[in-house]
């Protein structure tokens, strides 16, 4: 694989994988403390709702990377293995979920947090996208982690 490639891939790999972890490690966390200050569920999703914003913006920059650095590898490396299309779905498959995650769920998320506080149907609306966006961050998660396990190194040619 060609040097820039692997590195934009490992790179937008470790944000989708160790980036998320760590905010939903903080998210939690935060929510975990919230609840046990007696804050109700929308000032903790008002305090939370920018980390996971800003945190798709530069998933999302990620995920493009990632398809890119993948597509280069495709066209560029000859000796393809069913391991090489596996990691290649499990980075296509994490990139659309993070695509969706940082388009169709937080994109309309931000738009509901003006009213959160004030309008009830706002706040059931951002509690079902909060609810969809749990998996399918999850399973981004994994096919992430999945997609590096099957990094490795090539033969050499003899």
């Amino acid at each position: 694989m060609n040097k820039l490639a692997e590195t934009a891939r490992l790179l937008a790999l470790s944000i989708i994988f160790g980036g998320s972890v760590a905010i939903v490690f903080v998210v939690i966390n935060n929510a975990r403390e919230g609840r046990a200050a007696g804050l109700d569920q929308a000032t903790i999703g008002l305090a939370n709702a920018p980390l996971f914003i800003h945190f798709s913006k530069l998933a999302l920059g990620a995920a493009i990377a990632l398809i890119v650095s993948e597509v280069a590898d495709f066209f560029t490396n000859p000796e393809k293995s069913k391991c090489t299309f596996a990691r290649y779905g499990t980075s296509a498959a994490s990139a659309i979920l993070v695509l969706f995650f940082a388009l169709g769920l937080t994109a309309p998320m931000t738009d509901l947090l003006p009213k959160l506080k004030t309008d009830a149907a706002a706040e059931a609306e951002f509690s079902k996208l909060h609810k969809l966006s749990q998996p399918i961050l999850g399973t981004a998660i994994a096919l992430a982690l999945a997609s590096i396990a099957m990094s490795g190194k090539r033969k050499k040619p003899a």
